[in-house]
């Protein structure tokens, strides 16, 4: 809706971009460029997004453009859009309003600029009565769920959740200002987000409620809720959104870490090819895949352990960690079930393989690389199954 009509009002600025595809174009200037701000009247606030399409310069004005860095670029954008009126917009509530502005003959929306942008020399308020605009939902904002849509976990106020160390994009490991008990977080608004990572969150989060109780998987605390971040009016009445997930902390570090610094033999490793092994038959047997088993995605807990973390099945896969045949794939994720089944075996040798080869010469690493072996062969219908594996290492006696 418009905002009421009221001379109090402010602009915060937020993140300023612009596409790159000028840099491999060799072009002097972006087709689009976009910055983030927050309008405010009085107690209502609006998220907006002003994104500009096309260029400001002609050929003949292309040296002089050449020579404009992002800096200055980014200075002249930002003083632009300080000289809009939002209140005469019809911005969207309880979202993130895209203004959408370009040179487009035949339109008739067009902006309307403060007083003071009169006698303004910037580019762009001189040409902003040729440029027309529209107003979508910014199909690039941080989508953040509701706490209605998980209603069996127990959710924790983002606020009482304090902060103390970043282990990677996105997750963070945390402590509860009241009882000071370590928890990790994974965020739903990470570093460079997409619109998918919210289908991974809640991809998730379906997989932490299928696997709760589970030994030898990541387990659930709850989730980090607080009031939905695009709210216009603070007096409205909304369910609280899902900022992240809670999850159980390991303190035994990861399984990376381990191999990289050596000190495989420090820990009851004999145990960890069947719990992996284990925890990886429980996704099989309820018609789900990993897609990411490497030794980043296993932590120990403070029995040493093993448990697999970043079970969403759909966040990414490392290159080196696939499978032979599906390295050329784009879409690995939409491959049909069997084939992600056999690819996370193959994952799953080379995890046992590369703890062998760490734990060095010894009868049951030889053990540990036969089996290995037979679950990456390069022909997946000539793999071990997973459940050929852990029979033969059950076997044994000494993998428990």
């Amino acid at each position: 809706m418009p905002a009421p009509p009221n001379v109090t009002q402010s602009l915060e600025l937020k993140q300023y971009f612009e596409s790159q595809d000028h840099l491999v174009r060799g072009t002097p200037e972006p087709s689009s460029r976009s910055q983030a701000l927050i309008y405010r009247f009085k107690d209502h606030k609006w998220w907006i997004k002003v994104t500009l399409l096309g260029t400001l310069y002609q050929s003949s004005e292309t040296e002089a453009a050449q020579k404009i860095p992002k800096r200055e670029r980014c200075r002249e954008y930002q003083e632009f859009v300080n000289q809009i009126n939002y209140r005469t917009l019809p911005l969207l509530d309880d979202t993130v309003s895209e203004l959408v502005l370009e040179n487009s003959p035949g339109m008739t929306n067009h902006i309307d600029l403060n007083v003071e942008a009169r006698d303004s020399t910037n580019s762009l308020v001189i040409i902003a009565k040729s440029l027309s605009y529209r107003i979508q939902e910014d199909p690039l904002r941080v989508t953040y769920p509701s706490c209605c849509e998980f209603p069996s976990f127990r959710c924790i106020d983002w606020a009482a959740l304090e902060e103390e160390d970043e282990i990677a994009d996105g997750v963070h490991r945390v402590c509860s200002k009241t009882a000071r008990v370590p928890y990790v977080l994974k965020v739903v608004n990470r570093p460079l987000y997409r619109p998918h990572d919210t289908n991974v969150i809640r991809k998730e989060l379906e997989n932490l409620e299928r696997f709760k109780g589970v030994p030898g998987i990541v387990q659930p605390v709850a989730i980090a809720v607080s009031s939905n971040p695009y709210m216009t009016a603070r007096t409205s009445d909304q369910p609280p959104v899902i900022s992240g997930i809670l999850l159980e902390f390991y303190s035994g570090g990861s399984l990376q870490r381990i191999l990289k610094e050596d000190r495989v033999k420090e820990y009851p490793w004999t145990r960890w090819p069947i719990q992996i092994g284990t925890a990886l038959s429980h996704f099989h047997r309820a018609g789900q895949t990993h897609m990411d088993i490497k030794p980043a995605n296993v932590v120990l807990d403070a029995q040493g352990n093993a448990v697999l973390i970043d079970i969403s099945g759909a966040s990414g896969i490392t290159y080196s960690w696939r499978a032979p045949e599906i390295r050329p794939e784009r879409s690995p994720f939409d491959l049909p079930f069997q084939a992600r089944l056999l690819h996370d075996v193959w994952a799953y040798g080379k995890v046992l393989s590369e703890i062998a080869t760490r734990v060095g010469k010894c009868t049951l690493a030889e053990t540990l690389l036969c089996i290995a072996g037979h679950l990456m062969e390069e022909n997946p219908w000539s793999r071990m199954t997973l459940s050929e594996a852990i029979s033969q290492l059950s076997g044994y006696g000494n993998f428990n």
